[in-house]
């Protein structure tokens, strides 16, 4: 385990941290209460939508997991987040399609959100710009900042425009935004020493990291594997429960995982009875040295899942500052796009 005291961790966040990754994750609380109060959501259409198509790549299509997820779980809409050039065959005359690129400039939502025009479907952009906005019916967010920080605004604007839709049903909020600031506080591992962030981070360094989740999580499990990758720079992957249970679980238990592997679970108080038997299980039996659960608190599935996001977020982050990467380096991705623009 690296050893790093409180000195040591403000130095080193002010030495690698060139774009204030951690001053975008301390505003997430804010950014996503920002978008819900907005009160000029696009009606597209004044009846609810057979399904919805959310449309985008990386931290952009998180956003469409996430509303995914609420809407299996409490919504009468079926909503699939949609990764390619080209839209499904099975789209429908009068289904939704929410294009999201933080940038506006994404190649790949660009020619799907160009289809479903041409196909006369009904659309929804959102974006800090770019092309993207041409479209119409778009949605703006502000700009400025890593796309993957920016997620409170992203779905923030989605979950706005889902519920004026009638996608899925309004969300309570009282009282929300101040325990999800309260969350920031708790995994600030600059500002708060015993935050569990930094200590959690330790751990992973040098292992490659599984993120096992409740079914209803699963949407955080895959944003976790993405925040590990881009901010962390390291390798993970993510399963659910109890998919996992009936293939991956014998790799957990295997003698050759003690020492390479890490295990995080994520769970929430709205899982099923007999899943919650599963995750004692596997904490009790899996045969490696680091394995945490991680309870995303909340009064709901919204809550829990935006607590994760903020977990994930810090965590990801302290495994980058104690590896010596700056958060905000996105190096390779930047020379792949130059090379797809020649």
């Amino acid at each position: 385990m690296v050893l790093v005291s409180d000195v040591e961790i403000a130095d080193l966040v002010a030495s690698l941290d060139s774009e204030d990754m951690l001053g975008f994750l301390r505003l997430f609380p804010t950014d996503f209460a920002t978008q819900m109060k907005i009160d000029d959501t696009i009606e597209v259409n004044p009846t609810t939508p057979s399904s919805v198509l959310c449309l985008g790549m990386g931290g952009s299509a998180a956003a469409g997991d996430f509303l995914a997820s609420l809407a299996n779980y409490q919504g009468d809409t079926q909503v699939t987040t949609w990764r390619n050039y080209q839209l499904p065959n099975w789209i429908e005359d009068d289904s939704l399609v929410v294009a999201t690129s933080y940038s506006g400039n994404t190649e790949e939502t660009l020619d799907a959100t160009s289809e479903a025009v041409e196909k006369g479907l009904d659309i929804v952009v959102i974006s800090s710009g770019g092309k993207l906005a041409e479209f119409g019916n778009h949605i703006s967010v502000p700009g400025g900042q890593p796309p993957r920080s920016a997620f409170g605004h992203l779905f923030g604007a989605l979950l706005r425009t889902s519920i004026s839709q009638g996608i899925i049903p309004n969300e309570n909020l009282s009282g929300l935004i101040e325990r999800l600031e309260e969350t920031v506080e708790e995994f600030n591992f600059v500002n708060n020493p015993d935050s569990p962030s930094l200590a959690l981070a330790q751990t992973l360094l040098n292992r490659e990291v599984g993120i096992v989740t409740a079914a209803e999580l699963e949407c955080a499990g895959t944003r976790f594997v993405n925040q590990l990758n881009e901010n962390g720079g390291v390798f993970a992957r993510s399963n659910s429960l109890p998919e996992m249970n009936h293939n991956e679980i014998i790799a957990w238990t295997d003698e050759s995982a003690k020492n390479s592997q890490a295990l995080i679970l994520l769970t929430w108080s709205g899982m099923h009875e007999r899943v919650e038997k599963r995750v004692d299980w596997m904490m009790e039996n899996v045969e490696i040295d680091v394995a945490w659960q991680l309870h995303c608190e909340g009064e709901s599935l919204l809550e829990a899942m935006l607590y994760s996001c903020i977990a994930m977020d810090w965590i990801s982050c302290a495994v980058a500052i104690l590896r010596g990467k700056d958060p905000s380096a996105i190096g390779s991705i930047q020379s792949l796009k130059e090379h797809l623009g020649q």
